[in-house]
């Protein structure tokens, strides 16, 4: 409960998923806690009989993988093993793909927590307490009248119709949000809500990035709190107004925006000038560093790197200089068939078929997968290369969505 309690007072997002069957593996007490807590930060579900791995997944930060489970005993008394492994160890080894793999297979054999498992679970620990000698007996009962069907184990030949099924599923996401922002992208940009410091000239598609960029920044983020799930709760009940409140904000509003006209300005125009089809797969390396320089995605996550990474010296670093050295670092990096980073570039920006399905093989395949560079680095990057067919998406962007009430989702 302690790991629960920490994200509730940090206001972190949690997704846990636990065992369901006649033994009770997850204390009830711990389904009360998220029954309680109905907050659409906090995700309990459960996974019928096949589940037995304990693994901590912090996004961005690292993993633990051992055999503790989450108790007292097994992490004060009992002799366990685990390891942890650093964020930079699990994207440059593959193992952040075969985690987020991993995670999807759970997720499709879970069910959402709901009152009633909670009241069956209780009433089975209470009961189990007077039949703990007669547990089989216990188990035929519960096969009997069990509320979820029981799960027969992984059948690993399914692997590519199951990731085919998470493909649609990815795909139809990624093309809703994207016609989301398109509309976005044409009522932001009309007379009477564009503000006057934009030009004309400038794409519809960018204008909606800035616009859920300033939104996001200066209307949702709270010090360093980032409370978008609870605009959400509230937004979603009516999207469209919370959109047309916050188009207003945008048009009147009086903050010093000289961060969005660098972008509208100065950063977007050069993205174009570097990522057109013609020059993407002649960059130089300083040109290519100059490029993913501007990309907001990957400088926040070139900022995050460890200096020893970057080959740094152990002291505080300014942003801009490990932005540096983690773009000298990326031009060295290639995918394990051995495409290089202007390779994925133009195949994600000008390659052929649906920018979803390319986005997706970018990440996921080992033709194309190169460490660090993920979903909301590679949406963006569209977005300044052809921001009249793909306002950019990043991390960003999907919150100011999810704020504004809309139901997208954050990361893959």
């Amino acid at each position: 409960m302690q790991l629960f309690e920490a994200c509730a007072r940090h206001l972190k997002p949690l997704e846990f998923y636990g065992r369901y069957d006649h033994t009770v593996p997850v204390d009830p007490a711990v389904l009360k806690w998220f029954l309680d807590k109905a907050s659409p930060n906090y995700h309990c579900k459960l996974v019928p009989d096949i589940l037995h791995s304990k693994v901590i997944w912090w996004v961005d930060a690292g993993a633990y993988i051992g055999s503790a489970n989450l108790s007292d005993r097994a992490w004060i008394s009992n002799i366990e093993a685990g390891v942890f492994l650093p964020h930079d160890e699990l994207a440059e080894t593959g193992m952040e793909r075969e985690l987020l793999h991993f995670f999807e297979e759970v997720d499709d054999r879970s069910v959402p927590l709901r009152e009633e498992i909670y009241l069956e679970q209780r009433q089975l620990a209470d009961r189990r307490l007077q039949l703990s000698k007669q547990d089989y007996e216990l188990e035929q009962q519960f096969d009997k009248k069990r509320l979820l069907d029981k799960n027969r184990g992984l059948v690993f030949v399914e692997k590519k119709r199951s990731t085919e099924k998470r493909f649609r599923k990815f795909e139809q996401e990624w093309n809703d949000t994207l016609q989301l922002m398109r509309s976005i992208a044409a009522r932001v940009s009309a007379p009477g809500v564009k503000p006057g410091w934009i030009d004309d000239s400038v794409p519809p598609g960018v204008q909606a990035d800035q616009f859920l960029h300033a939104y996001y920044y200066k209307q949702v983020k709270d010090g360093n709190r980032h409370p978008y799930e609870e605009f959400f709760a509230r937004n979603s009940r009516n999207p469209e107004l919370a959109l047309r409140e916050a188009l207003e904000w945008w048009h009147a509003a009086e903050f010093d925006h000289s961060f969005e006209e660098r972008t509208i300005y100065e950063w977007s125009p050069r993205l174009r000038e570097l990522l057109a089809r013609e020059r993407i797969l002649n960059l130089t390396e300083e040109e290519f560093v100059d490029a993913i320089s501007r990309v907001h995605a990957i400088r926040d996550h070139a900022i995050k790197q460890e200096n020893e990474h970057l080959g740094l010296p152990d002291k505080p670093q300014a942003g801009d200089d490990k932005v540096q050295k983690f773009g000298e670092w990326l031009w060295k990096q290639r995918s394990r068939e051995g495409k290089t980073m202007l390779d994925l570039l133009n195949y994600v920006v000008w390659g052929s078929g649906h920018v979803a399905e390319r986005i997706w093989n970018a990440i996921r395949s080992d033709d194309w997968a190169i460490p660090h560079i993920g979903l909301s680095s590679l949406g963006e990057i569209v977005g300044w290369a052809r921001p009249d067919e793909y306002p950019p998406r990043n991390m960003r962007t999907s919150k100011g969505l999810r704020a504004l009430g809309y139901n997208v989702k954050i990361g893959m």
